[in-house]
């Protein structure tokens, strides 16, 4: 298992798991044949490409499959190999009947009483699949009794379509003469692939070495083997997985199937290329090219993606050396989370590896700016820092690793952004202006870093709004279970005609029947600082709302700056309250609505200062008990407010927060808010996703 020169071809697979009926079922098939499929479609195993399970897929299992049916897998599953020129893994579980000198057949029917006329002539199936022009070889598995009788003849080998021109290895659960128990070629194997071999090299291959071990393992049959190779290219190997007890080895050399991917469409249109799997032999063929085809579009591709491996064996080499012990599934998912990749890319199963991820990052982003050339990666980096570091300590691996990339600044930036880390939803109600809201905005933020974004359309109406806000809830609720976390905080930012209406805490959201401040904390937030009113510049607003955020850090205020009926009397009557204060220099509170013009009233108090608390309900019933507890509390604000209001809907009042606190709301207004406004203003929350990949070969 050592030594083998393998292609950079992709590789596939199809398990076959058929099942019979009743007193012939076999106990453990469905989960033998899964797990065996899961090992070799493990990019860090056995690296065959994963088409799901079902008749196009890369997994049949089923009861009375049919011969048919399994033949119309088979044939897909070759020409997809042949088309990539790859090498297929072939791994039939079930029945097997026959043997004993005669052919093997595979029961395919759903039962072994009927006749061989409706069952797979496996070793004749084998001989055509392996002599089919194109394939890059043919791995058999077969773990059905008698299995040994699967051996392909030497005729077929030898004087089949390829005149011997072909590669060939049989893995087989026990010999012609004896049954197999249990499934225990596929368990077995697929333990084996999973926990890797010590001594073993790079790659496990059908050799002496692998039977070995499987013999060691298996103990109520032979397993055995049959290994031809007559391509008379020198080196050229099948190999069945990678071995993981040497990943450690492979981090500077080879690939992941990332790179291996985009290596093999970038290769594909060039001569001489066969054979190119690790960095090693890529550098050795540009080496050997000269200045003419150095200057070819498609040359100039793969010049920039060995650049980009450099960068990629650069990351993997220190993440490895800084977290390789502590790395876990969890880990990468929860990181790749923070980093934004996308959602396909984080639930994938199995979990992608580190190498595969590192990948991900540096190939398929953009390379328009040097500074941003490499911001997932860095953000995946950062993310994994602080999931296992300790606050405010960076591995001093990392710190090399970001002086010696450029990425000091993007690395302690982003570290600074995840502090905390909380996860926080904010949905901005758009209305383009106009009456209606026309789409809800989301974004998805861990710690102040908004790493996922995306848009809901939205119709006229509340229901409308409520729906659109709901589908943006069931978006982050995927993400935020991808990352293994729970979404407790969620800002809801709207323009000022929907806070004239019931307050968002009580919108019907959840499932269009419950309200969403039951089930989140929810925090209002006035969208001006984002879309201003008319005449009113963005800079405006966003200094307005640094002024209130300077005013509150001074603490001269124990709450806020009540207006009484005479202030709202009139809009003139406030416009005059307003012009002798400083703009940003308190938040305002209001006891009572006024009998009219509150709309007009309310937009202007939200442009001197985006802050501002006022009744519930149209009114308080006792005024200076909430003055008073809203000067007692202001230093927990707003969130003694999202309790109050929840623990009045529970009817079960705690003691240390008094009841008429759930009689107000607020838009509020912190640096959080702030933040994100300015970051929003400067077009600094694209999500990682929504960057131009770079050009495809």
């Amino acid at each position: 298992m050592t030594g083998l020169v393998t292609s950079a071809a992709l590789r596939h697979v199809l398990v076959i798991g058929a099942q019979c009926r009743g007193a012939e079922e076999l106990p453990g098939l469905e989960s033998a044949a899964r797990r065996l499929h899961r090992a070799l479609v493990d990019p860090d195993l056995g690296a065959c490409r994963d088409r799901g399970e079902g008749e196009t897929g890369s997994l049949l299992v089923g009861t009375d499959l049919g011969k048919e049916a399994v033949e119309r897998a088979l044939a897909t599953a070759v020409d997809r190999a042949k088309e990539d020129r790859g090498p297929l893994v072939l791994a039939m579980l079930g029945h097997g009947m026959g043997g004993c000198g005669g052919p093997l057949y595979f029961v395919t029917s759903g039962s072994a009483q009927d006749g061989a006329i409706h069952q797979v002539d496996v070793a004749s199936r084998i001989g055509t699949v392996a002599n089919e022009p194109g394939l890059g070889g043919l791995i058999a598995i077969v773990d059905t009794c008698h299995a040994a009788a699967a051996f392909v003849s030497a005729q077929s080998v030898t004087a089949g379509l390829q005149q011997g021109s072909l590669r060939l290895s049989l893995l087989f659960a026990a010999s012609a003469h004896m049954p197999a128990w249990d499934m225990n070629l596929s368990v077995q194997l697929a333990e084996l692939l999973e926990d890797g071999v010590a001594n073993a090299g790079e790659f496990l291959a059908v050799d002496e070495q692998l039977i070995k071990e499987l013999r060691s393992r298996i103990h109520t049959q032979e397993p055995g083997s049959s290994v031809f190779n007559g391509v008379p290219v020198p080196g050229e190997s099948l190999w069945l997985a990678y071995n993981v007890r040497a990943a450690v080895q492979r981090s500077t050399g080879s690939l992941g199937s990332v790179a291996c991917e985009r290596l093999h469409k970038l290769l594909g249109p060039l001569e001489g290329t066969e054979g190119i799997n690790s960095r090693k032999r890529l550098a050795d063929w540009l080496g050997g090219l000269g200045e003419e085809r150095l200057g070819h579009p498609a040359v100039r591709r793969v010049l920039e993606f060995e650049r980009d491996l450099g960068i990629c064996a650069s990351a993997v080499a220190v993440l490895e050396e800084t977290f390789g012990g502590a790395l876990t599934d969890d880990l990468l998912r929860k990181a790749a989370a923070r980093a934004g990749f996308p959602l396909e890319v984080v639930v994938r199963v199995p979990c992608l590896s580190l190498r595969d991820l590192v990948e991900y990052a540096v190939l398929h982003q953009s390379a328009v700016a040097t500074a941003g050339q490499h911001r997932t990666l860095v953000h995946f980096v950062a993310a994994l820092a602080h999931l296992i570091s300790p606050p405010d300590v960076l591995p001093r691996q990392l710190t090399a690793w970001a002086a010696t990339s450029g990425a000091t600044t993007a690395l302690n930036s982003r570290l600074k952004e995840l502090s905390g880390a909380t996860p926080r939803l904010v949905l901005v109600a758009a209305d383009d202006g106009g009456e209606n809201v026309v789409r809800v905005e989301a974004s998805l933020l861990f710690g102040s870093a908004v790493v996922h974004t995306a848009q809901f359309p939205c119709e006229p109406g509340l229901s409308a709004l409520a729906a659109a806000l709901d589908g943006a809830r069931e978006w982050a609720l995927s993400w935020l279970t991808a990352a293994g976390e729970r979404l407790v905080s969620v800002d809801v930012s709207v323009p000022t005609f929907l806070l004239l209406d019931s307050p968002p805490d009580e919108w019907r959201v959840v499932r269009g029947r419950r309200m969403l401040g039951v089930d989140y904390d929810v925090t209002t937030r006035w969208s001006g600082l984002l879309t201003p009113p008319p005449g009113v510049s963005l800079d405006d607003m966003l200094h307005v709302g640094s002024q209130l955020l300077s005013s509150l850090r001074t603490k001269d205020q124990a709450g806020p700056s009540w207006l009484d009926s005479d202030d709202l009397s009139s809009v003139e009557a406030l416009l005059d309250v307003l012009g002798r204060r400083r703009m940003g220099g308190c938040v305002w509170g209001v006891s009572a609505l006024p009998e009219k013009d509150f709309a007009l009233m309310l937009e202007e108090l939200l442009i001197h200062t985006p802050a501002l608390i006022w009744p519930r309900r149209g009114s308080v019933p006792d005024t200076r008990a909430l003055h008073d507890a809203v000067a007692e509390h202001w230093e927990s604000l707003p969130e003694k407010l999202v309790r109050a209001f929840q623990q009045r809907l529970e009817s079960s009042l705690g003691e240390d927060v008094p009841g008429h606190l759930a009689d107000i709301r607020t838009t509020w207004h912190d640096a959080h808010w702030q933040d994100f406004c300015q970051r929003r203003a400067g077009r600094a929350v694209i999500a990682p996703q929504d960057v131009t990949p770079k050009e495809q070969a």
